[in-house]
Order: C-alpha cells, then sequence, then structure tokens
C-alpha cells in the first residue's frame, strides 16, 4: 500500500515490493494529483493510490477512457474529467462511475471548471486551433456538454483564454488572467499573448462585467492553479507562489516560498502535479528524478509557502482607470469653455479699453448706444432702448432707422479701427416680445 502517512517526507514511489516490470510503469506515465473530501489521490498507470489514507482494496485499478485528467469537487460530490472536456465520472473516494455518453470533445483543454447550483461547468480552454470565452455546463439528462447562455454580447465579454485564475463565489463567476488572444488585433489566431484583465459574470443577469486590469508575476506555461484554496486562488508558478481574491481584490504573495521545490515539479503537457489537503494541511507533489522515475513529496502548508505575505491589489478597477482619463477630459472641457468665454467678453474689453479715443472719433448718438452695448454685456438689449438716445419728436420709425444705421456705422468702425473680428453684434427676437428685435456685442 502507498500510504504516506507512515513515510518520510520524501519517498521514492518504486518500492523494493515492486518487481522490475511494475518500476518500469512507474516511470513519468500520466502520473496526476487530486484530493477528495479528507483524503489525496495519485492516478498512474492505470491505478489509484491513496496517499493518506491505509484503505481497503487500494491501490485501486483503473480502466478509465481518461488520457489528460483534470478534477474538481466541492464538500460532496466529486468529478474526474478529460481535460479537454467530453468525458466525465463522478467519484465518491471509493470508485469511479461514467456519467457521459459522449467523447474527448478536444475543444476546452485548461478550461476553468468549477460546480455552480449542482451543475458542473467550464469557462474557457483552448482546442480544435481556438481559444474559448464561452461557459459550457453538463447537462446530466443528455449525458451531455452544452452550451450556457448569456445575454452580453462577445464584444463585452472576456477575450477568450486558457490556463486562467478563476473563482466562483455565490452566483458570481470571476474571470482573472490567463494565456488567449485578443480579439480586437489584426490576425488573432497569430498573436497569442498573455491577457492581463479581470471581469465577473452573474448568473443571475447572465452578463459579464468588466472589473480591471493587473498583472501577475507568472509566465506562460510556467504555473498552475490550486482552486478553492481557502476560498481564493493559489498560483504556483517558477517565479513565485500568490494567492488571488478577484471578488476583495487582493493578491498576496509569498517571498519565502520554496521554488527550489516548482522547478523540479513533474510537468506533462503544460500541466503541473500538485495537490492542497486543508484535512491534513499538506501540499503533495510529483517530481522528477533524473532516472526517469517520478517522486512523491509532501510539505506542510507553511513549509512550503512560509509564513511572511505580502499584499497588494490585485488589478486596477474600472473607475481607477478611467479615472486619469475622466479627470483629463474634464480639464480639457474646463480650459476650452474658458476660452470660448474669453472670445465672448474678449471684444468688451477691447472696446472698453479705448473708450476715450472711440468717443472723439464717433457722432455722440453712436457713442451713446456703444456705451448702452457695453453696459448691457454679455445680455442682450432691446433695439427700442437704443433708439431712447435720439430726440423725442423724431418719430417711431425715424428712431428705429437711426437706429440700424448706428449699428452698421458701429460695425464699420469696430471692424477697421479696433479690427474686430466680424460679425462685431449678435442678433435675436425678444423671447417675450417676438415682435421685438434685440442685440448684444459677441
Amino acid at each position: 500500500m502507498i500510504f504516506l502517512k507512515n513515510f518520510p517526507k520524501l519517498f521514492l514511489l518504486c518500492f523494493i515490493s515492486l518487481n522490475s516490470q511494475n518500476q518500469a510503469k512507474l516511470k513519468l506515465n500520466n502520473s496526476f494529483l487530486f484530493t477528495f473530501q479528507k483524503d489525496s489521490y495519485l492516478i498512474t498507470n492505470d491505478s489509484l493510490f491513496c496517499i493518506t489514507e491505509n484503505k481497503k482494496n487500494f491501490p485501486l485499478p483503473l480502466n478509465l477512457k481518461i488520457s489528460d485528467y483534470k478534477f474538481v469537487s466541492n464538500d460532496s460530490v466529486g468529478y474526474l474529467k478529460n481535460r479537454s472536456n467530453g468525458i466525465i465520472y463522478s467519484f465518491d473516494g471509493n470508485k469511479f462511475k461514467r456519467l457521459d455518453r459522449s467523447f474527448a470533445l478536444n475543444s476546452q483543454n485548461f478550461s476553468f471548471s468549477f460546480i455552480y447550483n449542482n451543475n458542473l461547468m467550464d469557462f474557457g480552454g483552448y482546442g480544435l486551433h481556438t481559444f474559448k470565452n464561452n461557459i459550457t455546463y453538463f447537462d446530466f439528462d443528455k449525458k451531455e456538454t452544452e452550451l450556457y447562455p448569456q445575454i452580453s454580447s462577445h464584444s463585452d465579454s472576456p477575450d477568450p483564454r486558457h490556463k486562467l485564475i478563476g473563482q466562483l463565489i455565490d452566483d458570481c463567476l470571476y474571470v482573472g488572467p490567463g494565456y488567449g488572444v485578443y480579439r480586437d488585433q489584426e490576425s488573432p489566431q497569430d498573436n497569442f499573448s498573455f491577457i492581463n484583465d479581470y471581469w465577473k459574470f452573474s448568473f443571475k443577469k447572465s452578463r459579464w462585467e468588466k472589473l480591471g486590469e493587473g498583472e501577475v508575476n507568472i509566465s506562460f506555461p510556467f504555473y498552475g492553479t490550486i482552486n478553492d484554496f481557502y476560498e481564493n486562488t493559489l498560483v504556483i508558478s517558477e517565479g513565485g507562489v500568490y494567492q488571488c481574491n478577484i471578488l476583495n481584490n487582493i493578491l498576496i504573495y509569498y517571498p519565502n516560498a520554496n521554488l527550489n521545490i516548482i522547478k523540479t515539479l513533474n510537468r506533462d503537457s503544460d500541466e503541473y502535479k500538485f495537490t492542497y489537503n486543508k484535512f491534513h494541511n499538506k501540499f503533495y507533489f510529483v517530481v522528477n528524478k533524473t532516472n526517469g522515475f517520478i517522486e512523491l513529496l509532501s510539505f506542510e502548508k507553511n513549509e512550503f509557502l512560509g509564513t511572511e505575505k505580502q499584499y497588494s491589489k490585485l488589478y486596477e478597477t474600472n473607475s481607477n482607470v478611467l479615472y486619469p482619463i475622466i479627470l483629463i477630459s474634464i480639464l480639457m472641457l474646463l480650459f476650452i469653455m474658458s476660452i470660448y468665454l474669453k472670445l465672448k467678453v474678449k471684444n468688451t474689453h477691447k472696446i472698453a479699453r479705448k473708450i476715450n479715443g472711440i468717443k472723439e472719433d464717433m457722432k455722440l448718438e453712436d457713442f451713446k448706444i456703444l456705451t448702452k452695448l457695453l453696459e448691457s454685456s454679455p445680455n442682450f438689449i432691446n433695439y427700442s432702448e437704443l433708439s431712447d438716445v435720439y430726440s423725442e419728436h423724431l418719430g417711431y420709425e425715424s428712431r428705429k432707422k437711426k437706429t440700424r444705421q448706428s449699428i452698421l456705422s458701429l460695425e464699420e468702425y469696430l471692424t477697421q479701427k479696433l479690427k474686430i473680428k466680424y460679425p462685431v453684434f449678435e442678433f435675436r427676437k425678444n423671447k417675450e416680445d417676438k415682435r421685438e428685435k434685440q442685440i448684444r456685442i459677441i
């Protein structure tokens, strides 16, 4: 039996009791680690080993129709599935039971898998020459994988990605950085890159919402994740170990994590072999050996992560990203408005500065009309008020005519002598009495 509790921290899976044929089978062929409820398990060479307890009937011989493994669970149910989606087994801690009547879809490699309302679901992934940004679910009645409906358009959804950081909290799916493709670039299928943004999908609203942007210091493909690590996502990479809380925008960095172990981890098809058991408070790792065999290591949580934590923001929120843009826009608008207002009062200021010289150059009635216009600026003034500068013995039509002539003379004088840009005056009808005409200096 493989029973880690009674073994030293570091031990080889090829025991003396195994013959040479069994030793050959225990080379790097398709090993996989996972944890369900209180126990952790190792799949290797068509056998299932419990590495935390001496369980009856273990190692368990397997005949699974899966080549690449992924395990998803909550407190009550566990599923072993094909990494590219399609084939699904349930697991109760003692045996596997096939649930689907499908095949390996090869369409969602390295998707983010989760269980929502007892539904086994996936977001993203890569397969059949394309990255994905949709949500799928396993229909237990049809025993097939289906697309989950959403209201948001593709342009209002995350860019396609795989091997991503994700979380499920209550009724919301949170999606973070992953390796994929930006859809709005030329030749997108020839320009893959790491996408560093964060999104929330509400299952109640069936809509996506972008939360912000921010980088985690990881490089594709040299990292792996442990989901539901104390309700967060633990990212283990050769450059560092991080705990991500997308909901609360928290990034926890472990500066004293054991990176030497990470660099020796067995990585098959860009997938690291590790798991965490919160009941035993231990990490389990499959590492490579120079002789071609695999080795299993266990570490207490603090022994691997260290006790020091450094906290920071995981991403800059949309409001923070937009704030500088909004501020600059407001400042530009204020600047334009100030110029506009200056232009509106510039003519009156120019006239007022040279009022004494103007008085000597024009007729008294013209000067009085100009003075009234300056006094009322920037407001409009009625023509009838300007006509009052003329003698009362003149008739209404005569005063009205003389007022028009004075305004024409003033405009000619101001454009030629003071070089004020034409037109000098603005006209309109009185809002309260449409028969009355009004004027003001621009």
